[in-house]
């Protein structure tokens, strides 16, 4: 006998918007330290994942710098296997980052 249950993923319903993948080189430096470099996995208006060789903790500020879009607030929510995702301080707007890398028409 197989038990399960289905349970609404959390992730989602918590953003409230919905990330776009993407491949893009990005800098992430936390507040008061040097930065180091990134690679963002996805965008939304309010925040972001990246892979990142560096240990940055959830709770920390950090700075992340987009193209088009120059160095942006954020706050990591969570860290694990050299992957990270942060919120933003005040939402962005992604398309313009978007454009500015050359992935848009």
């Amino acid at each position: 006998m197989i038990h399960a249950r289905i349970v609404a993923d959390r992730d989602v319903e918590a953003r409230g918007h919905v990330r776009t993948p993407l491949d893009q080189d990005a800098a992430i430096r936390p507040l008061g330290l040097s930065g180091t470099e990134a690679r963002l996995v996805n965008l939304s208006a309010e925040g972001f994942m990246a892979r990142t060789d560096a240990a940055i903790a959830p709770g920390c500020r950090v700075w992340l710098t987009l193209p088009g879009l120059g160095r942006i607030n954020a706050e990591v929510v969570w860290a694990r296997d050299g992957k990270l995702g942060g919120r933003f301080a005040e939402p962005i707007d992604p398309l313009a980052a978007f454009h500015a890398a050359g992935l848009t028409q």
